[in-house]
């Protein structure tokens, strides 16, 4: 008994530690965060069904064991496949089916501050989080449906392309290929980034005054392009195949 109340003891103390030990900025993120996260609770619990919500919610069930890759009205499959599994960890309602807006629309409040992060200062940053965390077509975007989930990947990709531009590293060139990847296999219209992202690309080696069309630059594109490329494979081979039929 004296064991367990030392441990439980050390724990608190570790925890009260680490939270006077934390910077204003991550306390200030972490409230934001559990603010939004809570708000989209409720939302995705309370929200009415939605018209979209009354195909896409069953389009999921039994998507991964089908060996399906992409749905018929869509063009692409990583929001099926992945509410298909939470189908299966915790059963087909409601909740569930919205699952995947609850996380990845939470997560996004994160993703927005280091995007304002790149470009302004903290409290900006902070205030840009705080504005989504509380954003009521945001929060009503809580259900079943794919361009919670989009937007998520393409801020990763966003970030990403920043920091290539910025620090002239061909690792986030790739990574950035491969959320906007992700993204274009959640819903297609993430394509439609790609040309202000190059745009951006074009902007900042001019403004530092590099040589935009090098060698070096070119090979960097191809590598973030042939990522997006790849995932839209299966959207592309879909529709082709619609096209014959």
């Amino acid at each position: 008994m004296l064991f367990l109340k030392k441990m439980k003891s050390d724990i608190l103390g570790k925890i009260i530690d680490f939270i006077f030990e934390m910077k204003k900025t991550t306390f200030f993120l972490i409230i934001i965060f559990i603010l939004g996260f809570g708000l989209r609770l409720i939302a995705a619990i309370n929200l009415g069904v939605a018209a979209d919500e009354m195909h896409f919610a069953l389009e999921p069930i039994n998507f991964i064991s089908a060996g399906r890759m992409v749905t018929w009205g869509q063009s692409s499959g990583l929001w099926h496949a992945y509410t298909d599994f939470v189908y299966q960890t915790f059963g087909v309602g409601q909740l569930s089916s919205r699952f995947a807006a609850l996380i990845f629309g939470s997560l996004s409040i994160f993703l927005i501050y280091l995007l304002s992060r790149e470009f302004f200062e903290e409290k900006i940053s902070l205030l840009s989080a705080f504005l989504l965390a509380i954003d009521p077509f945001h929060i009503k975007s809580t259900i079943a449906e794919m361009d919670v989930m989009v937007m998520f990947f393409v801020l990763i990709s966003m970030i990403l392309f920043v920091k290539a531009v910025k620090t002239n590293k061909i690792k986030y060139y790739v990574t950035s290929g491969l959320f906007i990847g992700l993204a274009l296999y959640t819903k297609v219209y993430p394509i439609l980034f790609v040309p202000s992202l190059l745009l951006y690309f074009i902007y900042h080696n001019r403004k530092m005054k590099r040589k935009t069309f090098s060698k070096m630059n070119i090979q960097k594109i191809f590598l973030f392009l042939l990522f997006v490329f790849v995932f839209s494979i299966p959207t592309l081979t879909h529709n082709y195949l619609l096209y014959k039929d």
